[in-house]
């Protein structure tokens, strides 16, 4: 796909959805899905959860167990609440962790870009929800990307893995950054969740005609959207200082 061909895909995607972010509770909403986050210990999956509902970053003691949290976005009028299972990134809770796999609509696989093993045991992740779970949109997050100098695992890598696996995407963030456009980075990932639920709850059935695009496309026109706002940003800024 052609960057103008993207541009205009990114005029016609902000005329045609109306997405409101982070709503308070509310006893009405028109779907309610489960989303669980995997990954192991201290590679952000708090910090991804506080920066997404409370803009905040502090540094988190590990989970212990099972950590639930609520968010409710709209895509045109549709309410969506995810309801957003924090797990144990230890071995020893394991067994405690698989019994949230199952019914879950969304996993989130977390690692860290600057610690390889933590990568490497996404697969196992990801095993454990395969046996308890067929049925997810399952994406995947590289965190701590403000480390760059540190990194131990390349994007291709990452990417690859995800687009072999089906994921439905893959982005590299930063929850500790206090930019605006990688903040924006996070709350993306869950409109693309919102927008997918979305266009599936139209006729309540899993076709390829409600998706909008394909599985890997999706990773590569969302990054490449995310190149394309940054340097609008920073043409605008470097206009305004000179």
């Amino acid at each position: 796909m052609k960057v103008n061909e993207i541009e205009e895909n990114m005029i016609i995607d902000e005329e045609k959805e109306n997405i409101e972010r982070n709503l308070p509770e509310c006893e009405q909403y028109d779907k309610s899905i489960k989303v669980i986050i995997l990954g192991d210990s201290n590679v952000g999956k708090s910090s991804l959860i506080n920066r997404l509902i409370n803009n905040k970053f502090v540094e988190l003691s590990n989970t212990l167990s099972i950590e639930y949290h609520s968010y409710i976005t709209s895509i045109n009028g549709y309410k969506i609440r995810m309801q957003i299972w924090d797990t144990a990134g230890q071995e020893k809770f394991n067994s405690l962790v698989t019994n949230y796999y199952k019914g879950s609509d969304v996993a989130i696989f977390v690692y860290s870009i600057d610690t390889e093993e933590s990568f490497k045991n996404i697969e196992r992740w990801y095993k454990l929800l395969k046996e308890n779970n067929e049925n997810s949109i399952n994406i995947l997050i590289g965190n701590k990307s403000d480390k760059k100098d540190e990194k131990t695992v390349s994007y291709e890598i990452a990417e690859n893995f995800a687009i072999l696996n089906n994921f439905f995407l893959f982005r590299e963030i930063s929850c500790k950054s206090k930019e605006t456009c990688d903040i924006e980075d996070i709350h993306e990932i869950f409109d693309e969740i919102g927008k997918k639920i979305y266009n599936e709850s139209k006729d309540n059935r899993m076709t390829s005609d409600s998706v909008s695009y394909k599985i890997s496309d999706s990773m590569r026109v969302f990054g490449e959207k995310k190149k394309i706002k940054k340097e609008n940003l920073k043409n605008k800024q470097k206009k305004k200082c000179c």
